[in-house]
C-alpha cells in the first residue's frame, strides 16, 4: 500500500489537480464544444504527461530534495523507493500518454505536451541551481496545460489561448517568489538560486510587483477576444487590486516570512477564482 502511495506522491497530486483544472478551463472557454468523453480524455492524458515530468524531476533532484524540510520526506530522499523505479515509472508515463495524445486528441496538443516536458526537465530543472531566471523558464511548462486544453478542442493555437497562457505564466512568478521568501533558508541550504537568496527581500518584492502589473494586463486580454464579459472584468480588476496591494505591503520593513506565507495562500485563491469566473461568465453569456 505504501508503494502505491509513494507512486502517487511522485506525480505531485496537488499539481496534477491544478493541471486538470487549467486544461479543463482551456477546453471550456474554447469556441468548440468538445464531447465530454473526449474532454476528460484530453485532461487525463495532459495530466499524465505532467506527472511524467514531475516524477522524473524528483528522480533528478532526489539529492536536493533531501536537503529541504518540505521535500525531505519524499519517497526517494527517504529511501522508501528505488530511484530506478521512479525513473521507469516516469518514462512509462510519457511513453503511454504522449502517443495517446497524438492519436486520440491531435498532434498539436501532443507537441505542446512534449515541449513542456522537455523545458521542465532539461531547462528548468538544471537551471534552478544556476540562475534565478529558472522561475521564468519554469513558468512556461506550468502555463502550457491551458494551451493544451484549447488546442484539444480547436486544433489550433489562437489569440485567446495565448491570453490564458499569459495569465498562468505571470501568476506563477509572485506565487513562487512568495514561497521562496518564507522558505528562503531551505532554498539556500539546498543551493538553489532564488531571488530572496541571491538579491534579498526588497529586490524580490519589486519582481513580484512588476509581474503583478503584467498580470493585470494579461487578465484583461481575454476581454479583447470576447472570452470574458462584465462579471469576469470586475473580478479580474478586484483580484488585480488585491495582488498589487499585497505586493506593496511586502515592501514594509517589518514584512517577512509571515507576510509571504499569507500572500502565497492568496495566490492559491486568485487563480481558481479568476479562471472559474471566466468559465461561468462564458456560459452565462451564451
Amino acid at each position: 500500500m505504501q508503494f502505491l502511495v509513494d507512486l502517487v506522491e511522485l506525480t505531485k497530486p496537488r499539481l496534477a489537480t491544478l493541471v486538470l483544472f487549467t486544461t479543463g478551463v482551456g477546453i471550456l472557454v474554447a469556441p468548440v464544444d468538445l464531447p465530454m468523453v473526449e474532454a476528460v480524455e484530453a485532461m487525463l492524458l495532459t495530466a499524465m504527461v505532467v506527472a511524467s515530468g514531475t516524477t522524473l524531476n524528483m528522480y533528478l533532484e532526489r539529492d536536493v530534495d533531501g536537503l529541504m524540510r518540505r521535500t525531505a520526506d519524499r519517497p526517494l530522499p527517504t529511501g522508501r523507493m528505488s530511484p530506478r523505479v521512479a525513473l521507469v515509472f516516469g518514462v512509462v508515463l510519457l511513453l503511454v500518454s504522449l502517443p495517446l495524445l497524438a492519436w486520440r486528441v491531435n498532434l498539436l496538443t501532443a507537441g505542446l505536451g512534449l515541449m513542456a516536458w522537455v523545458v521542465y526537465l532539461f531547462a528548468y530543472t538544471p537551471l534552478k541551481r544556476r540562475s534565478v531566471a529558472a522561475v521564468y523558464v519554469g513558468a512556461v511548462p506550468g502555463a502550457t496545460p491551458v494551451l493544451m486544453g484549447w488546442t484539444a478542442a480547436t486544433g489550433a493555437l489562437e489569440g485567446p489561448a495565448l491570453a490564458l497562457f499569459a495569465i498562468l505564466f505571470l501568476w506563477q512568478i509572485p506565487h513562487f517568489i512568495a514561497i521562496s521568501i518564507f522558505r528562503r533558508d531551505e532554498y539556500d541550504a539546498a543551493g538553489l538560486k532564488v531571488l530572496p537568496v541571491e538579491y534579498g527581500h526588497r529586490h524580490s518584492i519589486w519582481h513580484m510587483f512588476g509581474t503583478c502589473l503584467g498580470l493585470i494586463v494579461a487578465s484583461l486580454l481575454p476581454i479583447l477576444y470576447h472570452v470574458g464579459g462584465p462579471l469576469y472584468t470586475i473580478t479580474a480588476l478586484l483580484l488585480a487590486a488585491g495582488s498589487l496591494i499585497g505586493a506593496l505591503w511586502g515592501m514594509r520593513p517589518d514584512s517577512g516570512p509571515r507576510w509571504a506565507r499569507g500572500y502565497f495562500f492568496g495566490t492559491l485563491i486568485y487563480l481558481p477564482v479568476l479562471l472559474g469566473v471566466l468559465v461561468v461568465d462564458q456560459f452565462v453569456r451564451l
